[in-house]
């Protein structure tokens, strides 16, 4: 996420750009003059979202679409950890951290053509909270005060560590409280933002077109004239859009498509170390999943080298521990359970449970993520080998989600992205109060450590505390984390200006422009 003047959030770990370009390039390449305005941008992504609400939505698909329609009071930076201002000329902070008074930018323009306000900015925080989505992101503020129309103060409880981070989320996004009110409430096809791009029109599966927003805050951005989503749900047929020139940036790299890219005229490859995390997740509120001895028996029976070598084609970093991956200031280092896969300990271990015959269970995977159904394929062998019959179930994507989200599973193969603060790579997911805690977990010195972790400024004690919240969650094992994945994107080569960021954020549309 990103910075504020030289507010650095604790994870300022500089994460190095590798990067590959593919064969002879085109025209565009040839072009080194200043950024050039105008044009439409082609971007495809691998499945269509579920809503266009910042408050409502959950899915990365509809986060991908509803990014650059609105804006933030913070901003992620392109590097991982810190963040900027966004629509914030200016923050003070009180020196016992219970006071945030921001003054926003002069001119701030919503694409309803009205200004933004204090009263906007109070209006979408409370909306936020009311929403439940990421009302934790909140908990912490007491007061929102209008202060005049251009200031608004943030009166807190309790100090927050990972505050800023959550202003620069995408999806805590400040919204034109009159259009929510014309709308009924209900953004879910609607533009109440101030981004640099203005919806036009949404159709369901096909494109979500963006237009440039004129009175955009940032002088001279965006460049492009409109950005177009096309769902492409196929990795091959995503792939083969990008090498005809149907489609000009692919956000997600499939591993297995790298190579027959890198040779394709006019394409270039970018990678950074990512933040998208897979696991299997275990529900605990259904038998025999609530026997920790069966959770740490799936962990000591899967192979997480060759789930990566084979799904991945080494393209990720297997997780033996600790979730947090290796690139976060919060990695605990010496955190290593399942280094090596032992399946005599999981065999002993299901005997202890009173499974030594093993036992069948379901596995439910979203069906337009073909790397994943792969990889619940390849665990249901790995399993299989310990007595564990794992029957797999595909779902639409709607339905996958719904079915998490009311605990309706036994086993799921599915991954988080975008975390930045470790508060954001635990809390929801691990507090028993957690809202995406969909595994129902529940454990009592787990809950005191993440809301001392979320309360704590110091750095070095916060290292500390996650590394002991990650102990617990890796020994615990309500979920088994398989790897962390590079995040992979490729676009022909008159694309200029944009940044592959280890969130998998599409932020930098805005200074993104076409050479042709």
């Amino acid at each position: 996420m990103r910075r504020f003047i030289t507010c650095c959030i604790a994870a300022s770990l500089l994460l190095g750009l590798f990067g590959c370009s593919g064969g002879d390039r085109d025209e565009g390449a040839s072009y080194d003059g200043p950024p050039k305005a105008g044009g439409a941008l082609i971007v495809a992504v691998q499945d269509d979202g579920q809503t266009l609400d910042p408050h409502r939505a959950t899915d990365a698909a509809s986060m991908r679409l509803i990014e650059n329609m609105y804006a933030t009071l913070m901003r992620y930076t392109p590097q991982y950890g810190q963040v900027e201002p966004d629509m914030t000329q200016e923050l003070k902070i009180s020196d016992d951290g219970l006071v945030y008074t921001i003054t926003l930018r002069p001119n701030l323009t919503f694409h309803s053509g009205r200004p933004v306000t204090a009263e906007d900015v109070k209006f979408s925080i409370e909306r936020i909270i009311e929403q439940q989505v990421r009302a934790d992101h909140f908990a912490m503020v007491e007061r929102i005060e209008a202060v005049d129309p251009a200031t608004v103060k943030l009166h807190l409880s309790r100090p927050s560590a990972p505050l800023l981070t959550h202003l620069a989320y995408p999806m805590n996004a400040i919204v034109d409280r009159q259009t929510v009110q014309e709308a009924g409430g209900d953004l879910s096809n609607a533009d109440a933002g101030c981004g640099p791009f203005a919806l036009v029109e949404w159709r369901k599966n096909r494109h979500l077109k963006l237009k440039k927003h004129a009175g955009y805050h940032v002088e001279g951005r965006p460049y492009l004239d409109e950005v177009i989503f096309r769902p492409i749900p196929d990795e091959t047929a995503r792939t083969t859009a990008l090498r005809n020139g149907e489609v000009h940036l692919v956000l997600d790299l499939a591993a297995k498509d790298v190579k027959i890219v890198q040779n394709a005229r006019g394409v270039v490859i970018q990678s950074v170390p990512g933040t998208f995390w897979e696991y299997i997740g275990l529900n605990t509120s259904k038998a025999p999943f609530d026997d920790v001895r069966v959770r740490q028996a799936i962990a000591h029976a899967i192979d997480r080298e060759a789930l990566n070598r084979i799904i991945k084609l080494s393209r990720a970093t297997p997780l033996d521990g600790g979730h947090i991956p290796p690139n976060h200031w919060a990695y605990a280092a010496d955190l290593h359970p399942y280094a090596k896969r032992d399946l005599d300990r999981a065999r002993q271990l299901l005997s202890e449970a009173g499974l030594g015959g093993g036992f069948s269970s379901v596995m439910k995977v979203g069906s337009s993520f073909k790397y994943q159904v792969d990889a619940a394929q390849m665990v249901k062998q790995q399993l299989a080998e310990v007595g564990i019959d794992v029957q797999i179930q595909a779902l639409e994507s709607g339905l996958f989600f719904d079915a998490l989200n009311r605990r309706d599973f036994e086993m799921t193969l599915v991954g988080w992205l975008g975390f930045v603060d470790p508060d954001e790579w635990t809390y929801n997911l691990f507090h028993s109060d957690g809202k995406y805690n969909q595994q129902a977990f529940s454990n009592a010195e787990l809950d005191a450590l993440l809301e001392q972790g979320r309360r704590t400024l110091d750095q070095e004690a916060r290292r500390q505390i996650y590394a002991d919240i990650q102990w617990i969650i890796a020994t615990e094992a309500p979920v088994v984390s398989l790897y962390v994945n590079d995040q992979t994107s490729a676009w022909r080569s008159e694309v200029r200006g944009y940044v592959v960021h280890p969130t998998a954020t599409t932020l930098w549309l805005r200074e993104t422009w076409l050479a042709k």
